[in-house]
Order: C-alpha cells, then sequence, then structure tokens
C-alpha cells in the first residue's frame, strides 16, 4: 500500500447523517479510502448503500441542514478539505476534483450548446477569454471523441452515449487530479458502455488522473479499477486489490455478489442470490449491518460490531469469522 507521502487522497472515519423529521438517517457510517495519484478506486455496493452520498461528501456537496458530516481526516493533495471555505471549495471542485453524475440528461443544460458548457467550466477556474475557452472547449470535445463540426450543437441533438461524452469532456476540461465517476454507463448500452470505459482508460493514462468509480456492475470494476471497496449500508465491509477481491472475496456480501454473476462455464438454472434487502438507513440493525442477510450469521453477530480485520497485507473484511467469534466458518468462494 501507499505510504501517507503517496496518497493523492486519504479519508478516514467519514461520517454523514441526515436528521430529519423522522429520525436521524445513518447514510455513511465510519467511512475510509485512500488513493495514490493514476490509481482506480472502485467502490462497488447496492442502490442505497452509500456510494453517491461519500462522494458528495468529499466534495463538500452535503446539503446543511439537514446533511452533517463529519471526519477525522479528509485530505486531498495535502490539503485538509475541512478547513476550506465554500469559496474555497468552489475553488477545488470542478479544478483539482471533477464528478460525472449518473445521468447524462439531467447534468446538461439544454438551451446551452455543448461548447458553451464545457468553456464554461473552463472559465470558472482559468483567467482566459471567452473566445479562448470556447476554442479549449473544441478541443476537449476532440478529446473525448466527438468532432469539431458538432462543436455548436444542442445536448437534444446528441445521443446518450454522446451526451456522457460532454459530461466527461466538463469534468476533464481542468485537468484535475481527481475524477469521481458515479455510475457513468448505468444509462448506456453495452457497446457505447465499452466505448466510455475504453475512453476513461485512455485518458487516464494520458492525464494520469485518479479515479473512483461508483459502480454495482463488477464487470465495469474488473475493466477499469486497480483498488476495490465494497460497500453496504454505509460501511465499506470489504476492501484490496483488484486481484485480492476478485480472486479471494472474503466477506460474506462480497461472496454473494460474485454468486449472483452469470457464469458461461457453469450451467445452472438459477443463479445464486443474497436474500432480503438493504437496510433501511433510518434504522439500521445493531452489531453487524449484514447479519439479517448472512448465511454464515450467529447470535453474536446481532450483538457485536465487527472489527476491519486485515486478512492479508493490503486487505480487509469487517467479520467476526475473522475475529475467532464464529469458529467453525469460512467463507467459501462463490457459494
Amino acid at each position: 500500500m501507499e505510504n501517507d507521502r503517496d496518497k493523492l487522497l486519504d479519508v478516514q472515519d467519514l461520517t454523514v447523517r441526515f436528521y430529519t423529521d423522522d429520525g436521524v438517517v445513518h447514510a455513511v457510517n465510519g467511512v475510509s479510502l485512500s488513493l495514490a495519484e493514476g490509481e482506480t478506486l472502485g467502490l462497488v455496493g447496492e442502490t442505497g448503500a452509500g456510494k453517491t452520498t461519500t462522494a458528495l461528501a468529499i466534495l463538500g456537496l452535503v446539503p446543511s441542514p439537514p446533511g452533517k458530516t463529519e471526519s477525522s481526516a479528509t485530505i486531498f493533495d495535502r490539503q485538509d478539505l475541512r478547513l476550506l471555505k465554500e469559496s474555497e471549495y468552489r475553488k477545488v471542485r470542478g479544478n483539482k476534483i471533477s464528478m460525472i453524475f449518473q445521468d447524462p440528461m439531467t447534468s446538461l443544460n439544454p438551451t446551452m450548446t455543448v461548447t458553451e458548457q464545457i468553456a464554461e467550466a473552463i472559465r470558472n477556474h482559468r483567467n482566459i477569454t471567452r473566445q479562448e475557452a470556447k476554442v479549449e472547449a473544441v478541443k476537449m470535445l476532440e478529446t473525448v471523441r466527438i468532432p469539431a463540426d458538432r462543436a455548436f450543437e444542442y445536448p437534444h441533438q446528441f445521443s446518450g452515449g454522446m451526451k456522457q461524452r460532454v459530461v466527461i469532456a466538463i469534468a476533464l476540461a481542468c485537468n484535475p487530479k481527481l475524477l469521481i465517476a458515479d455510475e457513468p454507463t448505468t444509462a448506456l448500452d453495452v457497446t457505447i458502455q465499452a466505448q466510455v470505459l475504453e475512453l476513461m482508460k485512455e485518458l487516464k493514462n494520458k492525464l494520469n488522473t485518479a479515479i473512483v468509480m461508483i459502480t454495482h456492475d463488477l464487470g465495469i470494476v474488473s475493466e477499469i479499477c486497480d483498488k476495490v471497496a465494497i460497500m453496504y449500508a454505509g460501511e465499506i465491509v470489504e476492501s484490496g486489490s483488484l486481484e485480492q477481491i476478485y480472486d479471494n472475496p472474503r466477506h460474506p456480501y462480497t461472496n454473494g455478489l460474485f454468486g449472483s454473476l452469470p457464469d458461461i462455464e457453469k450451467d445452472v438454472e438459477f443463479l445464486s442470490s443474497i436474500e432480503g434487502m438493504m437496510p433501511d438507513p433510518a434504522d439500521l440493525p445493531v452489531g453487524c449491518k449484514f447479519h439479517p442477510r448472512c448465511k454464515y450469521a450467529r447470535p453474536v453477530c446481532s450483538e457485536q460490531i465487527p472489527n476491519n480485520n486485515e486478512i492479508e497485507p493490503g486487505h480487509f473484511a469487517r467479520c467476526l469469522i475473522y475475529e475467532g467469534k464464529l469458529p467453525g466458518q469460512e467463507v467459501k468462494k462463490y457459494v
């Protein structure tokens, strides 16, 4: 693992709560993650796991009220983001840290040409003229494989895949050190999805941009990521290198995710699935948050909160099995 000097992003014990009339929503619960320059982290989990809220908290975009964000440390490029005023944070967003939002249809302004929207992002962070910004914007469009003769068209004139490329162009316009991609291929068909992923890999290699890839698709993670963090009910329950997670998944939840994937080498009538639903963040289970859905669970799982146990160097899993509390239990791969 990288040492502290190598870390571009270092988040420790990130917590996000939403205080509502109906109670407290525990959206993110003590998340820690780190990333080096040029590295890609896959943040994986079901809908409602807290992935997007984690990203918004890093960017300082959790609405307050009702949200409240706390952490032991949120260090980016050796700067503590917790100490920034809102005016200072705006100089970081879109410049040093950019985000690709999930739906390109709602991320683009239908009344502005795509070039104007990219140029606006550039002028917010660089002291250049409108004309110079437009020239840069057209170059950026060509970088994401949109020809210059389409530069002054409006979003409704583009396909879904091209809209997503425009959103990527906006995010990368100022050459950010960190790109947060929130399920950037969810709304796309598989052919366009592959093209967008290939484009992101090329740009990552060209610009040495670190990426946090938020997704529920383990296939996408295997294509682009170096490290993986599995998230459940606002916690990271397993983390490690891509090889460690894919070759040796050790948390029952991770194991269940892999078990639900089709395997062309196996002839089965039904895929394995994880029973039950993601818990309500306003009413989380006591003890291990996964125990109501876990086939390895024992009474102790509803009483004790598991530690983040290091299974092997750099590979962590949050389960009582690895604390000797569930004797005789062993997580079997993809079963």
